[in-house]
């Protein structure tokens, strides 16, 4: 059998020792490894001074406070967020409250915000439990007013302004539109502005008051404006309406004959024709003339609507009826003399309520020039030539012979000689009138005066003139002329 010697006390000993620096290097192994941190520094704690409640509604522009406290330390500044809490969100500043700008960021008037503030102590520590308030910023949208197309009839500005009109635009013409905005809880204009014609995009935001487009198709379009204010928050779009639109067209087919080339006898009738057409009609668009005007020299006679049974594209003038009927016509008098020509004039109006614009090129034929009545015509008859009439005596004064006269005939055509005016020239007493064809002279009842206060019997040149008016008031346009001589008597 083994036999197992019992250990010495120094063995022991040194049994005990081995153990203890064995232990002690086991032990120092494992702390190096499984070591914790223990942090004794206390975090700092944040909290809200002046904020909205929980969810109550704020202006966009919040000022809010805050504070913050550290027990074993001092708290050095803050981080703040908006909405998101990540790592980049975060903001430093070293001051306790701050005047926000709260993004809307829609079309609409409010957005809910979350705002985080946590303070930061003299170690660097976090407060780990940011304060926070939840609230509704709010703000006024942005306003567009003023929106007009330049020189239109809504415009304002124009000296056709009338607020009740419909806005149609020639076809060819550039558009040009002008607006104005406020923001009326910011600082006044709105940051900018975004624009489209119908349904294409919207522009890139931009401080623009103004657009212009040209070709655009013929009918109805819309130009859209909407504004932004330093929010983000936008207005629903105003809007124009106006119609892009061909004027419709009218041609005078009768007479005949060129503007301006015919003239009509009194007691005759003239009858005008007329073509009306529409080019968006012609081209299958929604379109065509529903009515005529009608106007005679500077007087409006009559609308006619194309839809009216009793519609014709005819209409006359005579002298035959009332001077009340829409029909009657009269000569038009020059005060010198001769016929002043009338004017007649149609109108197109379309299914937009656009108005042709009579052209004044005669190959147009909107409007037609025309002279009504035959003005009277003179033929002096004695003396037939110019010559001696008579002679003048100096030593007895007397005029041989001692009186003469001066025939003529006038004639007219479409009514009868009414008066007859005439003068003797040089003259200072103007015209004298007679219902005779003739005149003696001299004659006590004619006033007659040479110029330079000669007796009319001394020798001399002199002239006389004579015109007549019809039964249409009309005068002989060019008056008629003879001149004559009186002679010294040998």
């Amino acid at each position: 059998m083994t036999l197992f010697r019992r250990p010495t006390s120094r063995a022991l000993l040194l049994l005990a020792l081995g153990a203890i620096v064995v232990g002690t290097l086991l032990l120092n192994g494992c702390r190096k490894k499984d070591e914790v941190f223990i942090d004794t520094n206390l975090a700092p704690d944040t909290r809200l001074t002046s904020a909205p409640g929980p969810l109550d509604q704020a202006n966009y522009r919040v000022h809010l406070y805050w504070e913050g406290s550290d027990l074993d330390g001092y708290v050095t500044g803050f981080y703040f967020a908006w909405d998101d809490t990540l790592g980049s969100s975060w903001e430093y500043t070293s001051l306790s409250d701050s005047l926000f700008k709260a993004v809307i960021d829609t079309a609409g008037e409010t957005r809910r915000h979350t705002f985080y503030v946590r303070s930061v102590d003299n170690e660097g520590k976090l407060d780990p439990s940011p304060a926070r308030i939840r609230f509704d910023a709010w703000t006024v949208v942005p306003v567009v007013d003023s929106l007009r197309r330049l020189d239109g009839p809504l415009d304002p500005t124009s000296p056709d302004y009338d607020p009740t009109a419909k806005d149609t635009v020639l076809m060819g013409s550039p558009c040009s539109f002008r607006w104005t905005g406020y923001d009326p809880d910011g600082e006044g204009e709105p940051v900018d502005f975004s624009y489209r014609l119908d349904s294409n995009p919207f522009t890139d935001w931009d401080a623009v008051t103004a657009a212009e487009y040209e070709d655009i198709s013929s009918g109805t379009h819309f130009f859209y404006v909407k504004a932004r204010d330093e929010t983000g928050a936008e207005n629903f779009p105003e809007n124009y309406k106006f119609v892009m639109n061909y004027d419709p067209d009218s041609e005078i087919v009768l007479p005949v004959e060129e503007s301006g080339t015919l003239t009509i006898a009194d007691n005759d009738t003239i009858w005008f024709e007329w073509n009306l057409r529409d080019r968006e009609e012609l081209e299958g668009a929604d379109g065509g003339v529903v009515e005529v005007w009608i106007r005679l020299d500077r007087s409006l006679l009559l609308r006619l609507p194309l839809d009216d049974p009793g519609y014709t594209n005819r209409w006359y003038f005579t002298s035959t009826v009332s001077p009340d009927d829409p029909h009657y016509i009269r000569s038009q008098n020059e005060p010198t003399g001769g016929n002043r020509s009338h004017r007649f004039v149609i109108y197109a109006k379309d299914v937009e309520g656009r108005f042709e614009t009579p052209s004044p090129n005669p190959e147009d034929r909107e409007i037609y020039d025309f002279w009504y009545n035959f003005p009277p015509t003179t033929e002096i008859l004695e003396p037939a030539n110019m010559g001696t009439v008579a002679c003048w005596s100096w030593a007895d004064s007397t005029l041989t012979p001692s009186t003469f006269t001066i025939d003529w005939e006038s004639t007219d055509v479409d009514g009868s000689i009414q008066e007859y005016q005439f003068v003797f020239n040089p003259k200072v007493w103007g015209w004298a009138t007679t219902n005779q064809s003739s005149v003696t002279y001299p004659n006590a009842t004619i006033p007659i005066e040479t110029e330079d206060g000669r007796l009319p019997y001394t020798p001399g040149l002199y002239e006389f003139r004579v015109r007549a008016r019809d039964s249409s008031d009309c005068w002989e346009e060019d008056y008629q002329i003879i001149q004559f001589y009186i002679g010294e008597c040998e």
